[in-house]
C-alpha cells in the first residue's frame, strides 16, 4: 500500500508504440533545440531561450508523464492517477469486462508513447463501444470499465487477474 490512497497499486501494461512513433515523438522536441541553438541573427537571446525551455518541458513531460500513469484498488473505487489529475470510479456504479478493442484516432487528450489519456475512438470492439476516456499504457489488450455513461479504457499488465480482483471487490463483469 502506497501514495495519498491507500490500496493495492495495478502493474500497467508494457507501453506499445512503433519505432517510427517514438523517432517522430522524441524528435519534435529535439528539433525545436536544434533551432533555438542554430546561430541566426534575427534570433534574439530571448526568442532562443524560450525555444530551449519549451524543448526541455517537452522532453521532460515526455519522459516523466508515462511514469504518473497508475490504477489502484482502493477500499471502495478504483482510482486512475494521470499527471494532472485522478479519476475516482466508486465499485457500486462499475462494471467491467475484457476487449478486443484497439484505440484509434485521439480526439482529445494526450497520445505520446506509454501515455494516452483523454478521448479516443475505439475500434473492433466487437460489443459496440465506439468511444472511450483512455488511461492507457498501450492501444490494445485493455479493459473496459463502464461507469455512468462512459466507458474507460485501461490497461493493466495482467487484465485477468485486474478483472478478478475488480469482482472479488463487488464489481459486475460483462461478457
Amino acid at each position: 500500500m502506497s501514495g495519498p490512497t491507500q490500496g493495492i497499486n495495478v502493474p500497467l501494461a508494457a507501453a506499445s508504440a512503433s519505432r517510427l512513433l517514438r523517432s517522430v515523438t522524441w524528435g519534435v522536441p529535439a528539433l525545436i533545440l536544434a533551432v533555438a541553438l542554430i546561430p541566426d541573427r534575427e534570433n534574439t537571446p530571448l526568442f532562443r531561450g524560450l525555444l530551449t525551455v519549451l524543448a526541455l518541458l517537452l522532453f521532460a513531460l515526455f519522459q516523466l508523464a508515462p511514469r504518473r500513469l497508475a490504477y489502484t484498488l482502493t477500499p471502495d473505487a478504483v482510482v486512475i492517477q494521470r499527471v494532472l489529475n485522478q479519476t475516482r470510479l466508486p465499485y457500486a456504479s462499475l462494471s467491467a469486462r475484457r476487449t478486443s478493442g484497439v484505440l484509434g484516432m485521439r480526439t482529445f487528450g494526450t497520445g505520446i508513447p506509454g501515455y494516452l489519456t483523454g478521448h479516443f475512438t475505439l475500434s473492433h470492439d466487437g460489443q459496440g463501444v465506439s468511444r472511450v476516456l483512455a488511461a492507457a499504457s498501450a492501444s490494445r489488450g485493455g479493459v473496459l470499465l463502464h461507469s455512468g455513461d462512459a466507458n474507460y479504457f485501461l490497461t493493466p499488465a495482467d487484465p485477468a487477474t485486474f478483472l478478478a480482483e475488480l469482482s472479488r471487490r463487488g464489481v459486475g463483469l460483462a461478457a
